[in-house]
């Protein structure tokens, strides 16, 4: 599976977001299982997600309204977002 390319320089990690920023999921940039995951988690393209809070491995994010997960860093840092407040 190829890794789809971010050109827009608003679309960063979400890891690098701060808390409370609010925005559309522009792309996934895992692969295989990991990917899969993800994606049973609710973190598909066009999801809309939130920086809920933040620990010491990780964050907790909203995702769709409905859902709060905890992800590990190295997962936020697969999850490419368009930011907006």
């Amino acid at each position: 599976m190829r890794v789809p390319e971010i050109t827009d320089a608003t679309v960063r990690p979400l890891d690098q977001w701060p808390v409370g920023t609010r925005g559309v999921l522009r792309a996934v940039r895992a692969a295989g299982p990991r990917r899969r995951r993800l994606a049973e988690l609710g973190f598909v393209p066009g999801a809309a997600v939130e920086v809920v809070g933040r620990g010491a491995g990780g964050l907790v994010v909203g995702v769709n309204a409905d859902a709060r997960v905890a992800i590990d860093r190295a997962g936020a840092e697969e999850l490419w977002v368009a930011g907006h407040d």
